[in-house]
């Protein structure tokens, strides 16, 4: 729906309300933004440029996102785990090759492990994560792949047809996942939707490290993505609770603890 008052002629309250939805949704569109504020696509594209010479947006293509800074803010605020997030990127980052293709799950925990990444890695990152590619956008590696499609808000990941169908095409060293939730009978995400990208993800890796915070032992998700013998290591900041680590030692993962 339209709202008269954010039309051409009310150009800051127009732009103020790019910025606030993209706190929200991460990406918007030329066409979306276009149609919401019900002025010509030559006019959102005026704005966005705008915003992005004020430092407030990323222009992208086909649109906006935020800058890596503001994005890192509003997509994952800070909580009690982000240290330990900072940790256990650290450690998995350190079973990274100077000149590895790797792929990186979307969430706060893939992000850290973006973050994390050396000066001294050269190779190639594949995901599907907004605020890692965005974070991986300053030009500093040669090669960073994005894997587009729809986009999951929550997450701010791309998920869907379009997204499975790049990554069947591809083929990594290591794949960082970062799921919801882990219990004794597997890996779970938040939806069908991601759980099926982060499948495909683990099928074109030549190793899968699962990297996660303490979080992720208590938290309940309804999709599953795979059993526990897909994984090849475990990095977390504390020792899996006992059950789980039962599975995981029948299956012979022995997990990395990184202690604070």
């Amino acid at each position: 729906m339209t709202a008269p008052s954010l039309r051409y002629e009310a150009a800051a309250e127009r732009r103020a309300w790019i910025v606030s939805n993209l706190q929200s949704a991460g990406f918007l569109s030329v066409v979306d933004l276009a149609r919401k504020l019900g002025v010509s696509q030559m006019t959102i594209r005026r704005d966005l440029h705008a915003l992005e010479d004020n430092g407030d947006v990323r222009l992208v293509h086909g649109g906006a996102s935020l800058t890596p800074g503001a994005l890192r803010i509003s997509a994952f605020p800070e909580d009690d785990q982000a240290p330990a997030r900072e940790r256990v990127a650290a450690h998995a980052v350190g079973l990274v090759g100077e000149t590895d293709t790797i792929a990186i799950d979307a969430g706060p925990t893939g992000h850290a492990v973006a973050r994390a990444l050396p000066e001294t890695f050269s190779g190639c990152v594949i995901s599907h994560s907004l605020p890692v590619l965005q974070c991986l956008s300053t030009g500093r590696l040669e090669r960073v792949v994005a894997l587009g499609g729809e986009l999951l808000a929550g997450r701010h990941a791309f998920v869907g047809p379009t997204t499975e169908a790049a990554t069947a095409q591809l083929r990594v060293r290591t794949f960082f996942l970062t799921p919801c939730g882990i219990d004794a009978r597997g890996l779970y995400a938040a939806s069908p939707a991601e759980a099926s990208v982060q499948r495909q993800l683990m099928d074109i890796a030549d190793e899968v490290v699962l990297v996660v915070t303490r979080g992720a032992f208590r938290t309940s998700a309804p999709a599953r993505i795979a059993p526990l013998d897909r994984l090849t290591t475990v990095v977390a900041d504390r020792p899996p609770p006992g059950e789980l680590s039962s599975a995981l030692r029948r299956v012979g993962v022995v997990p990395h603890v990184v202690d604070g």
